[in-house]
């Protein structure tokens, strides 16, 4: 049933470009009657509104009934989705593959079964040049209907490969169907848990891995077989700290697609989170060279493809894009200069927020609360992190909730407001030991400020010598060494024994 709730009217309205609305009024007027005239006026009313008011609309469209109302918002929000459809139609080939499904159908239904072939052969065709391979089961299933049914005097030859081609189709789907569950419960963990944190967690992921990987014949795998196996191992070994293999197999995985230009064109977010996860694990393993290069070459795809992208490319293209400049400011610690650029970023989460999850903010946010950090302002990374740490989901990546809670407690001390670290350290104490999963550096670093805060400030020094001292034995733990790779507790106290600012990563 379509939509009738306002908010999500609205929301679809002001998502549209000033063409598409132009094209929606072309296409409303080519309909008649006093249905059409309420919901036009509905959506002149609504389009005009910098900020939805409902009340107002109804106003405006006088003495309408309750009934009449939510009537007309279902028939806007329909007729909005059908005329989008029919303006994308040219521009994006699996609309027109399911509209050619659509019309075989309509034929067939006509006892019209030859041209329902033909039609259905134009949309095999398309589906093939586009790896839509469950369009094209489907178009192969309903190619197998009618030659059961009818005699179309087809050859043998014909029937056979469509039975061939059915099989091999059927093999593909299942492959992928697989990949992406595998892929789909690993996103899942790493979305709830984070990384690994120890030996047991290792064992059970890489178990896991390996039960749950479907037996492929790697020479007969399709583009988009490939991209879903490679993106497997990618957030296995990204779950796992495999940072070196994730580069290798995000690398395998954008080579796929750059081999591939119509794939690549027909989905253009797959192709920038390829790249995503190549920034991500060079950021990691902090391979300077490795990043920018990268981000380079992201940037310049970014700039000349950008007229091109859809609103949804352009959210995630701003994402990983973003992301990326303010990582590679970090590897190349020049705070300062990432300070000037985070305005930007900031505008620009603004703009997207009701579009994008609480886990994609609460990272960015992370982030430019460390640049702040590092850059000697720690009141405004305060700002970030409470933003962090009161988020609704504290379910959502435990271990990012963690870090901001220490990251908030360095800023603290930063400020020299002991008197608030006593009541917090008690605070995320506790948060902390209701984790499932939790690893010493956290546990050491917070008893750094247990003893700190107030102690005499002669011995703040030693003091944090001496958990500095057990943070560095702490990092050459194969485990271990990966939570400095979030916060890097040992590069601030050095930073503050020194008396120097915290330099890159």
């Amino acid at each position: 049933m379509p939509i009738s709730k306002t908010n999500e009217l609205y929301t679809l309205i002001r998502s549209l470009s000033k063409a598409e609305k132009r094209s929606f009024r072309l296409y409303a007027e080519r309909i008649q009657s006093s249905e059409k005239m309420l919901y036009m006026n509905l959506f002149d009313i609504m389009d005009k509104q910098k900020v939805l008011d409902e009340k107002e609309i109804k106003s405006k469209l006088e003495n309408v009934t309750t009934s009449a109302f939510s009537n007309a918002k279902r028939h806007l929000y329909e007729q909005i989705l059908v005329s989008l459809r029919l303006v994308n139609k040219s521009k994006k080939p699996n609309i027109s593959v399911r509209e050619l499904i659509d019309f075989a159908y309509l034929l067939y239904g006509k006892g019209l079964y030859m041209q329902a072939l033909k039609i259905l052969e134009k949309a095999k065709k398309l589906s093939t040049t586009h790896q839509f391979d469950f369009n094209l089961q489907n178009i192969l299933e309903i190619e197998k209907m009618i030659h059961s049914r009818y005699i179309t005097r087809s050859q043998s030859d014909h029937l056979d490969n469509i039975i061939q081609d059915s099989k091999v189709t059927n093999i593909t789907i299942s492959n992928r169907i697989e990949l992406s569950n595998l892929r789909l419960i690993l996103h899942k963990f790493y979305v709830e848990k984070g990384h690994i944190h120890n030996a047991a967690g290792e064992k059970k992921i890489k178990a896991f891995f390996a039960k749950n990987m479907p037996k492929l014949d790697l020479k007969k795998l399709g583009h988009m077989e490939q991209i879903h196996l490679y993106q497997s191992y990618v957030w296995c070994h990204y779950i796992l700290y495999d940072f070196e293999n994730c580069f290798t197999y995000a690398l395998k995985w954008v080579e796929v697609l750059q081999e591939n230009e119509v794939l690549k064109s027909r989905d253009v977010n797959l192709f920038l989170r390829g790249y995503h996860y190549m920034l991500t694990s060079a950021f990691y393993q902090r391979d300077l060279h490795r990043h920018s290069n990268y981000l380079q070459e992201l940037e310049s795809y970014r700039k000349k493809s950008y007229p091109s992208f859809n609103e949804n490319s352009k959210i995630i293209s701003f994402l990983y894009v973003h992301q990326a400049r303010l990582n590679d400011h970090i590897l190349n610690g020049t705070y300062k200069e990432a300070v000037l650029i985070i305005p930007k970023t900031l505008k620009r989460l603004t703009r997207y927020s009701s579009k994008l999850d609480e886990h994609k903010i609460m990272l960015f946010y992370y982030k430019i609360a460390w640049i702040f950090l590092a850059n000697g302002q720690a009141s405004q990374a305060m700002k970030y992190l409470n933003q962090i740490i009161n988020m609704s989901k504290n379910s959502l990546r435990s271990d990012i909730q963690v870090y901001a809670r220490l990251m908030f407690l360095i800023a603290h001390y930063e400020l020299e407001n002991f008197t608030f670290i006593k009541s917090l350290v008690d605070n995320y104490g506790s948060f902390i030991d209701k984790l499932e999963i939790k690893n010493q550096s956290q546990i050491q670093f917070l008893q750094f400020f247990r003893e700190v805060y107030n102690a005499p400030l002669l011995d703040r020094k030693t003091i944090m010598k001496k958990h500095l001292k057990v943070l560095r034995l702490l990092r050459s733990d194969t485990f271990e060494k990966w939570g400095f790779v979030y916060l890097d507790s040992i590069q601030w106290m050095e930073s503050k024994i020194s008396k120097r600012k915290i330099k890159s990563y």
